[in-house]
């Protein structure tokens, strides 16, 4: 692939927001926002980004063309994101961010997985042992004792709880 500065300023800038998503989620959590609540307020604001959005397009494209191209695929990703978004507030709040966080971050995975089957893209080797290598990593991260659960009241437990 070409060097392309716009492609990797948009990728820094996706691992920076991502990053910060994670980090302020777990603050929200850990200041009693519910998981469900967090979730709800980031669907009001990704609403409230999105309106914008579908304005201009409406008006670049004219009418009802700029929803034209949905399809079930595009929904069953919005349901994916909802319903793991979910998952994972219920999960960050029983445990230590520094755990969760990377161990969820495996995602990638499932979708190289499906677009090899389904899709029937192919990795070069190199690329596999990409996989295979955040898979380890996620292998290591459960496997030292920061991966317990708060409930037991051991080393995941929340700054709040500890006090």
């Amino acid at each position: 692939m070409a060097f392309d500065f716009r492609l990797l300023s948009l990728t820094a800038l996706t691992i920076l927001m991502w990053g910060c998503w994670g980090f302020f989620g777990k603050l929200a959590l850990e200041r009693r926002m519910s998981p469900l609540t967090v979730f709800l307020a980031e669907i009001i604001v990704s609403a409230l980004c999105a309106v914008p959005v579908l304005l201009a397009l409406r008006r670049a494209q004219g009418g009802a063309q700029a929803l034209s191209s949905w399809n079930v695929f595009g929904v069953l990703s919005g349901t994916g994101l909802a319903l793991g978004l979910v998952c994972y507030y219920f999960a960050l709040e029983r445990a230590e961010a520094s755990v969760i966080v990377p161990v969820t971050s495996v995602y990638p995975v499932i979708s190289v997985l499906l677009s090899y089957l389904l899709l029937g893209e192919r990795l070069r080797p190199a690329q596999w042992l990409g996989v295979a290598l955040v898979v380890l990593g996620v292998a290591l991260l459960l496997s030292g004792p920061g991966a317990a659960t708060h409930a037991e009241g051991g080393p995941t437990a929340s700054a709040a709880e500890r006090e």
